[in-house]
């Protein structure tokens, strides 16, 4: 064993001496078995070599815990004679606190820590470890100090510093390896990594902040591919991030990251291990990122990138997280209809499962991904001199968007600088190249241009008007627009620094300069901005007297440039545009004996359903009352037959269906499609005018059935396009308004002109989008409104008997219910429609369904009887509703034993599945207590039937109710009713 010296200060010396005292204390007693040996263990003694001052200390005890030796330290500190010959002050010894285990954190045995002479002491055992394969928590007992040393993620920090001795011992060759300048460890490296895959990380902090070298033996097995997927699943995340901020805090962050670049950990550090199937950035350019990082933070001169974006040691370990996930920011999710707008990016997700980001950090990651394009956009305006860089309200307004939620806009430009250095550069030499400093320059130009005009501060800038000044000064009531208008007067000021009052905001201007502003927007403050400016404008009572012809530009220009219907999900500011334009044109409306023009009226129908991703629910309500207003009853059926039926819904749809004719009547003959290529084929309405499924919606709402019977052919075609379409959503949305629409249609039409059963002919196959082809989700979404559509149908057929109405219906249990349920029974929700529409089905067809009665029985029992159904209560509510029905249509025939034995066993056994499954609560349950209603309802139906049954089963039951008391409460009058029949 090699030792060492080592040189002691005089709090170091003072406690030794209270130590060796204290151990000598518990010998004297006899309590340990074995004389106590104390030895300060780990980085203190490391760093004490390496002349580091350092107050952590590490105290190693031979025979008893930590915890009970500082116990009995601070039992004896309390002594006069103790206090006396050490010297102890009231402050030099600290609260005792003892740790619990906690392996998650890495602490695996109990430990006690106490503040003493100024330095922090952590009292444990000397321990060896046993490891499993599954978990990094060893299985800790009581050892050697060679076991103890030898357990240790790296030799250089298995020196102990042995207290009686007043020596260092080496037993693992830490002496050697620390005057080397070597990170090795003390065991094999393979299965010193396999057991805890966290000293990976471990040694690469330590590696680069020492600034030694890890040993190519070790490093071999840094990076071997079963360790790396140790680290992703053994290793708890939050651990992950505890190493990853010491690297990046210390004084070597860029060592660390190349570090984890060169041994190939980047995919195990930065990722979410739970999603096998993420996606994996591009890492060969990154070494660029942190190495221009670097480069920048090295040289801070006065006004350079580096001292204008980084200005203290916080913000340079976010810059220091930013380059570590660089790679991510060119990572972006595939296109999703159904992802939200402010879904976290996949960079977002890689800090927050890969190393547990805080959430300021997570915050400023995700802003620094949604505003680059941005940054770089300005970056490069100002470069290239565009005609606007010298507008301060653009620049400032920018970063006070950028700053807004997590105030880090310097940090989000520096993420640019250095995600842009790897888009551009081929490599970051430790010269000064030409690119690269070429590459630094146009940077450096940019912040320039921020400094010369005075918007480094801008996210601080103090508002002149607060809301409540600001409505008063405009004379309307503060409200949505409140917020937003502030934002414009912060505009107005950075435009004219010099002002103080904000009044000439809204002064001396016209109703067409507020459509001027609106036109030129896109190039000056912004379209949203000049759209409020607008609404405010027209709120002001004084500014009501305008002529016909500045109202018509006005609108015009709202028509051409506001009420933009947006396809875009991510889109989130052309929704609020449009709700702002369709504010102005209601302001207009309710202030001016104005007429809307057609054409404004007919945009305007696109924003009147609030689950469009163009439009918002107030939108919508602006929109459907705005509509109400200006379109009078004799206006509103011109308006439909007109603008929407015939100018604009007839030409998008006119060969859409080879069922109707060009006017829109059936075909009685139908032609076999071209489908030869046809390269100048005008695009489909879904790709320029997706509005029009709103558009139609509405116009059959507001369509009186009269209206319908003189212009049906209009409705037809478009009608028939939709529920024919290929797309789930289309389809769906056309299913709705075809139900809508036969509703509303004039039995007389639907009979005599075929448009019944053409009807019937597209909703029928719709029946067949069933899983596992088709998605339970999109299943539900096209069967729901299909049932709808043909129980309609079937209901314009009268009386109940009526031939054609009983085959509609016949055709949709067979064809529909029965053989959905069959064939994807196991999806509920799914189920859950099916029950529904049965429900709706034998209610429509009454009597008529007896024929149907075994195949329902069937049905209903099956699932109603199963002890899992319980798992989703909506579906077995909607199998008692159906029973229920099938009872009140079918009761003649169940007065068959048969029948009446297979409903009884179905209550019985529905009833007691409730009871007994634990996750059903027996009170309080709103589906539990819908679910027990119907039960007893259709108890007391059964009973009423089998009053009337000469075979009654009220003896045998009652014997059941005897064995099976819980079914009383279904059953309340079976057991007085036997014993009132008993002899």
């Amino acid at each position: 064993m090699a030792t060492a010296s080592v040189q002691l200060n005089p709090r170091e010396q003072q406690l030794r001496r209270l130590l060796l005292d204290v151990a000598s204390s518990i010998d004297e007693t006899g309590n340990a078995g074995e004389p106590i040996v104390l030895r300060w263990a780990g980085g203190w003694v490391r760093d004490k070599l390496l002349n580091i001052e350092s107050n952590d200390i590490d105290v190693a005890i031979n025979a008893m815990t930590g915890v009970s030796f500082a116990q009995h330290m601070c039992d004896y500190c309390e002594k006069p004679d103790a206090i006396a010959k050490h010297g102890i002050g009231p402050d030099d010894i600290g609260s005792l606190h003892n740790v619990a285990r906690n392996p998650d954190k890495s602490k695996h045995l109990e430990t006690a820590m106490v503040k003493m002479f100024g330095l922090d002491l952590d009292f444990v055992n000397l321990r060896k470890e046993t490891y499993t394969e599954d978990s990094r928590n060893p299985q800790m007992e009581f050892g050697t100090a060679q076991e103890d040393a030898l357990r240790r993620d790296a030799t250089v920090n298995a020196l102990f510093y042995n207290l009686h001795t007043d020596r260092v011992e080496d037993l693992t060759g830490g002496l050697q390896d620390m005057a080397a300048k070597i990170i090795r460890t003390p065991l094999e490296p393979f299965q010193t990594f396999m057991d805890d895959p966290l000293r990976v990380l471990r040694l690469v902090r330590f590696a680069s902040r020492l600034q030694f070298t890890i040993d190519a033996s070790t490093r071999q097995f840094m990076a071997d591919p079963s360790v790396l997927e140790a680290l992703r699943i053994k290793i708890s995340r939050e651990r992950v991030g505890v190493e990853l901020e010491k690297m990046l805090k210390g004084a070597h962050p860029c060592e660390s990251l190349q570090l984890i670049d060169e041994l190939g950990l980047y995919s195990a550090v930065f990722t979410d291990p739970a999603r096998k199937s993420m996606a994996t950035p591009d890492i060969s350019k990154w070494p660029i990122a942190y190495k221009c990082l670097d480069k920048l933070i090295q040289h801070p001169a006065p006004g350079s990138v580096g001292h204008l974006l980084i200005k203290d040691t916080d913000e340079a370990y976010y810059a220091w997280n930013l380059a570590a996930v660089c790679p991510w920011m060119n990572v972006h999710d595939p296109p999703n209809p159904k992802r939200k707008a402010n879904a976290p990016p996949p960079v977002a997700v890689a800090a927050r499962e890969g190393f547990k980001a805080p959430n300021k950090l997570i915050d400023t990651i995700t802003a620094s991904y949604r505003n680059r394009n941005e940054i770089l956009s300005l970056k490069k305006a100002v470069c290239n001199q565009a005609t606007f860089i010298n507008e301060r309200d653009r620049f400032g307004m920018a970063i006070r968007k950028w700053d807004t939620q997590v105030g880090s806009w310097r940090l989000q430009v520096l993420n640019a600088i250095l995600v842009e250095s790897m888009d551009n550069l081929d490599q970051w030499s430790p010269n000064d190249t030409k690119e690269q400093t070429e590459f630094v320059a146009e940077w450096q130009k940019f912040l320039d241009h921020l400094v010369k005009l005075d918007v480094w501060e801008a996210p601080s800038l103090k508002r002149l008007l607060d809301g409540r000044q600001l409505a008063k000064a405009l004379g309307v009531k503060p409200g949505i627009w409140t917020g937003k208008a502030l934002e414009i007067c912060v505009a107005w000021q950075l435009r004219n620094p010099e002002e103080t009052d904000p009044a000439g905001l809204l002064e001396h201007r016209t109703l067409d300069d507020v459509a001027s502003e609106i036109c030129g927007s896109r190039r000056k403050a912004g379209l949203y901005d000049a759209v409020l400016t607008a609404v405010a404008y027209l709120s002001r009572p004084e500014h009501n007297a305008w002529n016909d012809d500045q109202i018509s530009n006005l609108t015009g220009v709202i028509n051409e440039n506001v009420l933009l219907p947006s396809t875009n999900p991510d889109d989130e500011i052309a929704p609020l545009v449009a709700e702002a334009g369709i504010a102005c044109l209601s302001l207009i409306s309710s202030t001016q004996p104005y007429n809307i023009d057609d054409s404004t009226l007919l945009t305007v129908v696109a924003f009147t359903d609030s689950r469009d991703p163009w439009t918002t629910k107030k939108a919508s309500s602006l929109a459907l009352d705005l509509l109400s207003a200006q379109l009078s009853d004799k206006k509103l059926a011109d308006f439909v037959i007109g603008p929407i039926l015939q100018t604009f819904l007839k030409p998008l749809f006119a060969k859409s269906s080879l069922r109707t004719t060009a006017s829109g009547r059936p075909a009685h003959y139908q032609t076999v499609p071209d489908k030869s290529p046809q390269p100048g084929k005008i695009s489909s309405w879904k790709d320029h005018a997706p509005w029009a499924v709103s558009t139609l919606r509405w116009a059959i709402n507001l369509s009186e059935s009269s209206l319908i019977q003189d212009h049906w052919p209009l409705f037809t075609p478009a009608l028939l396009a939709l529920v024919e379409d290929e797309r789930i959503e289309v389809k769906s949305s056309g299913l709705e308004i075809l139900a809508l629409f036969v509703g509303k249609c004039p039995t007389q039409v639907l009979h005599t002109t075929g448009i019944g059963l053409i009807f019937e002919d597209v909703t029928f196959p719709v029946l067949l989008y069933l899983p596992s082809l088709t998605p339970e989700e999109d299943s539900i979404k096209l069967l729901a409104p299909a049932y709808d559509v043909l129980i309609t149908l079937a209901k314009t057929y009268q009386p109940t008997l009526n031939t054609h109405r009983r085959k509609i219906l016949d055709r949709a249990l067979r064809e529909g219910i029965f053989a959905a349920y069959f064939h994807a029974s196991e999806h509920a929700r799914l189920v859950q429609l099916l029950m529904e529409s049965a429900a709706l089905i034998i209610k429509c067809m009454g009597i008529c369904s007896i024929k149907h009665l075994k195949s329902l029985l069937s049905m209903i029992s099956s699932l109603m009887e199963d002890p899992f159904a319980t798992e989703y209560p909506p579906a077995i509510l909607a199998a008692a509703k159906t029973l229920n029905a099938t009872i009140m249509s079918c009761w003649p025939r169940l007065q068959e034993g048969e029948h009446m034995e297979q409903i009884i066993r179905t209550l019985s056994l529905c009833w007691l599945n409730l009871c007994e499954d634990d996750s059903v609560p027996r009170s309080g349950s709103e589906d539990f207590n819908a679910i027990s209603q119907e039960l007893v309802q259709a108890s007391n139906m059964m009973q009423l039937v089998w009053n009337q049954n000469s075979a009654n089963p009220i003896g045998g039951l009652s014997e059941v109710l005897q064995k099976e008391p819980r079914l009383a409460q279904l059953f309340p009058t079976v057991l007085n009713q036997a014993e009132t029949s008993a002899p």
